[in-house]
């Protein structure tokens, strides 16, 4: 009885969402045979509203990102003074030890971009040297199963901040911070919410600290963080990198914190490149990984192996169809991953001197995106606009004298075809369509996913079709 051990867990615990993640800890929990109840807004569990709880039972609360601090069942946890945790927590508290009480090294990585990039990264990187890599956290794995994984020799944690916020006891091995921009502001009830949501993936940290040297938010939280002993502050930087950083020198991706010096040619990270060059924030994400597991004591050639094999996921900068037109050709770039202003901004940066169809538009999750499109000015020759946010967005446009098109079918598909025919219609011989929203995809798509399938498919359609 593990759990119930380490005196983490009595009496009852109420799991709140039944997603992937709330799933994988109540079948632990019972497995345990400690007692467990389910609350589930869509019916799927014990209780769907929290009148329906009987508080006084309920000894803790593990809970899914799902709910926000300000939802009728947060609300309801609070009053009754009920203990409440995350499930990131939750898998920290129950992780496997052995007889001396040790576990596996935990690597976590949070930021408002390039999380999830920089967490296949380091993936691949210890995969190459032949290291056992449990994954887990916000990429869609329960982090519960994860730090199970039978032969795994390390932990790597995607952290997203409302994970973070209902995290208390966190202790990472090595701790990536990759840049602060505002978003989900529909979850946290500040920027400053958020931004201490984000730091607590520092907090505990026992061998380094990654942060991002250009980012005066990450490289302050890096140099305030309450450490243990030992455990070392290693910037990241695409300029030549200053003593305990790593950057770029030359062409080289090179370690001024571990004293390797050249790790491996800007030029060779092929799988990273778009429009024949590396994007700014894809090398940033590479310089991450690699000062992450140099941090783990990896070889620089591995780290080097493992950065030229690596291949970014879907929709993330996604090379999409080509497509014919009279003079040339149209080309379609799949970045539905781009679900925030900040992002959105990287995306049309790797596009400099391009023409630019953007679409755009989505659940602005209460981000100002005004900023966003006062840069955009300039980058953009036209605008395609969908969403439910559109009002806002169009009123945001108009203020930056950026021309767009309003899409008003609220049917995903259909706005999204639409969208597609506009876009293509607008373009010249040479221009991009990119699909970079800078919002949330639940408005119209199941995920941002269907959003980017979406988008290729009706793209690919029009190759059939001859157009003047």
């Amino acid at each position: 009885m593990a759990i119930i051990g380490r005196g983490e867990f009595l009496d009852t615990v109420l799991v709140a969402g039944l997603g992937v993640s709330g799933l994988a800890v109540k079948d632990l929990l019972e497995k345990e045979g400690v007692k467990c109840e389910t609350f589930d807004e869509k019916g799927k569990g014990d209780f769907s509203n929290p009148s329906q709880v009987d508080w006084e039972n309920i000894t803790t609360v593990v809970t899914s990102p799902g709910f926000a601090p300000t939802s009728k069942l947060m609300k309801a946890i609070e009053e009754n003074h009920v203990p409440l945790m995350s499930e990131v927590e939750f898998a920290w508290k129950t992780r496997p030890r052995d007889k001396e009480g040790r576990s596996i090294p935990w690597i976590g990585v949070t930021g408002t971009n390039g999380k999830t990039t920089t967490v296949k990264m380091i993936t691949k990187i210890f995969e190459e040297c032949g290291i056992c890599v449990a994954e887990g956290g916000n990429t869609g794995y329960p982090l519960t199963l994860a730090c199970r994984k039978p032969g795994a020799q390390v932990v790597v944690v995607e952290l997203s901040s409302s994970q973070l916020h209902f995290t208390h006891s966190l202790a990472l091995e090595v701790a990536v911070w990759t840049n602060f921009a505002q978003d989900h502001l529909d979850w946290h009830r500040s920027m400053e919410e958020y931004r201490r949501d984000k730091a607590k993936v520092f907090e505990n940290a026992k061998r380094a600290v990654i942060y991002n040297a250009s980012d005066p938010v990450t490289a302050a939280a890096a140099k305030s963080a309450n450490v243990n002993m030992g455990c070392i502050e290693v910037g990241f930087s695409l300029k030549k990198p200053a003593p305990a950083q790593v950057g770029i020198e030359d062409g080289w991706i090179f370690d001024n914190a571990f004293a390797y010096g050249r790790v491996c040619k800007e030029d060779a990270l092929s799988g990273l490149k778009l429009a024949g060059s590396v994007p700014p924030h894809r090398l940033e994400n590479a310089l991450a990984a690699c000062a992450a597991t140099l941090a783990m004591g990896v070889k620089p050639e591995d780290v080097a192996m493992g950065l030229f094999k690596f291949r970014p996921e879907a929709h993330r900068l996604e090379d999409g169809p080509r497509v014919r037109k009279e003079g040339g050709e149209v080309e379609f770039i799949d970045d539905s991953k781009a679900t925030n202003p900040a992002s959105a901004l990287a995306a049309l940066k790797a596009f400099d001197g391009k023409g630019i169809i953007w679409i755009v538009g989505g659940e602005a999750k209460n981000c100002d995106m005004r900023p966003l499109l006062e840069k955009a000015y300039g980058k953009v020759k036209e605008a395609i606009l969908i969403g439910k946010d559109r009002e806002g967005f169009a009123k945001a446009l108009l203020e930056a004298q950026i021309p767009f098109t309003e899409i008003k079918e609220e049917d995903g598909s259909s706005a999204m075809k639409k969208a597609v025919d506009e876009a293509y219609s607008a373009a010249e011989p040479g221009d991009i369509v990119l699909l970079a929203p800078a919002c949330a995809s639940r408005d119209q798509f199941s995920d941002m996913g269907e959003r980017g399938d979406k988008f290729r498919e009706f793209a690919k359609a029009l190759k059939g079709e001859l157009r003047a």
